[in-house]
């Protein structure tokens, strides 16, 4: 007699439980590893698309005009070219968008800040003094807030001058 002959119903019934168990199991598992698998796949994108963002032409050309005034400037002193403002703008709200993908967890902080930590300091100091004026002028506490508020966190994270160049910090690195 076959050993799959002696056993009784009882016995492959809980010898099927056992295997249905793993089965759920394993099926969970997979979900949870295809889970990651997305949210892994979902925040890269997100980086490559905010690696793009500051790509295009117009960022560029904003960017230059706002590293082209003095640290601290004053709003004022920003408000003298309409081009300046304009770039101020443009550099603001492209900022905003990025702040509100960082408090979302879409795109790490620590990602942002290897991008542009420096480049979105030094906006920030070039432009706070405007937004201040721009938020009392239009009675308007929320112009800027995200731009603001990821500011506070880069510099929570750590001053530009504690982080050690890429080129110094990974010079051993090796593909």
């Amino acid at each position: 007699m076959s050993a799959l002959a002696r056993l009784d119903l009882g016995t492959l019934a809980n010898l099927a439980e056992i295997i249905g168990v793993f089965i759920v199991i394993g099926g969970l598992t997979f979900a949870v590893l295809q889970i990651r698998e997305f949210q892994r796949q979902r925040k890269e994108k997100a980086a490559i698309e905010l690696a793009r963002a500051f790509q295009n032409p117009q960022f560029a050309h904003a960017l230059l005009l706002l590293l082209s005034l003095p640290e601290d400037c004053s709003a004022q002193e920003l408000r003298r070219s309409r081009q300046h403002e304009d770039a101020a703008m443009l550099v603001s709200l492209t900022l905003e968008a990025v702040a509100i993908m960082v408090h979302h967890r879409i795109v790490p902080l620590e990602t942002v800040w290897e991008l542009m930590g420096g480049v979105t300091q030094t906006c920030w100091n070039r432009m706070s003094d405007w937004v201040h004026a721009v938020r009392r002028e239009q009675q308007n506490e929320k112009f800027d807030e995200w731009l603001e508020w990821l500011a506070n966190q880069m510099l929570r994270l750590g001053q530009p001058a504690q982080v050690e160049p890429a080129h110094i910090l990974y010079e051993g690195w090796r593909p």
